[in-house]
């Protein structure tokens, strides 16, 4: 039998979805079919081995180094050796020279030289602008660095200081587009939900800290501190789960807690909370420069729905959490959700009552 402490509990939630039922339509939460992206680092170039910048398309190609890298990928005796290629629903590359040619080299090395390479062009480096070609340790390197790091933290409207076109917004959203492609070309087939999708260094640590549930920046620092990099050649980084809603599970062969612990739940709950509006607000900027009525309709329609969508979250989010912490996992607030679902309808009468039931129950 339920203890006080749990009836108290689901008072609680029965009186915040009533209060919400009263500002807020129904909101449904749908679970995505899960797929795994393993992101792969292209092999040392000669831009690498001289540590000069370069983002460019098409760049340089992997030197010798870099291809033998590249084959190890297939090789048994490499801790992180790749699936074979048939076990991938799609493999696919940026635009770049070194990750076309590490993922051919692999496929060669694995005896698949035929197999299709999907190139994205969302896949592409963080363009460093008027800092190409500059060394990475120089004082344009480390600015190059500045406001990708900045994006990590939901800084998202922090220009590229080498481009001040590109900031978080179009960086997210071009290499999420990828990834959206990915994900979509892999649930279409319905078979081996696992891709692997070769990038580049800053592409992939950067869109990853930005976009999973479980960011491990220790992790990270650990590898900067050791290596130099964000992570190195033909090193790999691991997601799973669907669009808006990822989870990492390895970082250049260190596995990362699917469970981050409460201070990295609360900071992706802030983070979450304030990236909606600089979305919004960026988009909407650039739907005014249209000068087309429906594209700004269509740009504040989204911005408003997605800025409340964000609000209304941000609450139930850090509320959750802060239970789960409290309780070591014992209560779940999605569960007291499901039964305060049936307390909820009660209060409300016949048809209205069970509609408003099931949906709370979907949540």
């Amino acid at each position: 039998m339920p203890g006080l402490g749990q009836h108290r509990f689901r008072y609680l939630v029965v009186g915040l979805l009533s209060t919400g039922l009263l500002s807020i339509g129904s909101a449904l939460a749908w679970a995505d079919e899960a797929v795994t992206i393993d992101f792969i680092r292209h092999g040392e170039t000669a831009a690498n081995a001289q540590g000069i910048i370069d983002t460019k398309p098409p760049g340089y190609p992997l030197d010798s180094t870099g291809i033998t890298q590249a084959q190890y990928l297939a090789n048994p005796d490499n801790p992180q050796q790749l699936l074979s290629p048939d076990s991938y629903a799609g493999i696919y590359a940026s635009d770049e020279f070194r990750t076309l040619e590490t993922a051919q080299d692999w496929l060669a090395a694995a005896g698949a030289p035929d197999t299709t390479v999907t190139q994205l062009s969302g896949l592409n480096e963080i363009p460093a602008g008027i800092f190409n070609g500059y060394p990475d340790d120089s004082l344009e390197g480390i600015l190059y660095i500045l406001s990708p790091i900045a994006w990590t933290f939901g800084l998202d409207l922090v220009p590229e200081l080498g481009d001040p076109s590109v900031n978080g917004v179009t960086f997210d959203e071009s290499f999420g587009g990828a990834v959206q492609t990915i994900y979509d070309n892999t649930i279409a087939l319905s078979t081996n939900p696992t891709d692997a999708a070769f990038s580049s260094e800053g592409a992939i640590a950067v869109w990853t800290l930005m976009n999973v549930n479980n960011p491990d920046f220790a992790v990270v620092l650990k590898q900067i501190l050791e290596t130099g990099q964000f992570l190195p050649n033909t090193g790999q980084v691991v997601v799973e789960g669907s669009p808006g809603d990822w989870t990492l599970v390895s970082y250049d062969g260190t596995a990362v807690p699917q469970n981050p612990g409460l201070p990295t739940e609360l900071f992706v709950d802030f983070r979450n909370l304030i990236e909606a509006p600089q979305f919004a607000g960026y988009n909407i900027f650039e739907a005014l420069l249209s000068h087309d009525p429906s594209t700004i309709l269509s740009a504040l329609e989204a911005g408003v729905t997605e800025v409340g969508k964000a609000i209304i979250q941000f609450p139930i989010s850090v509320f959750e959490d802060i239970i789960h912490a409290l309780t070591g996992g014992a209560t779940s607030l999605g569960t007291e959700v499901s039964a305060a679902a049936t307390d909820v309808a009660g209060l409300l009468p016949g048809d209205l009552g069970a509609m408003v039931g099931e949906a709370l129950a979907a949540l």
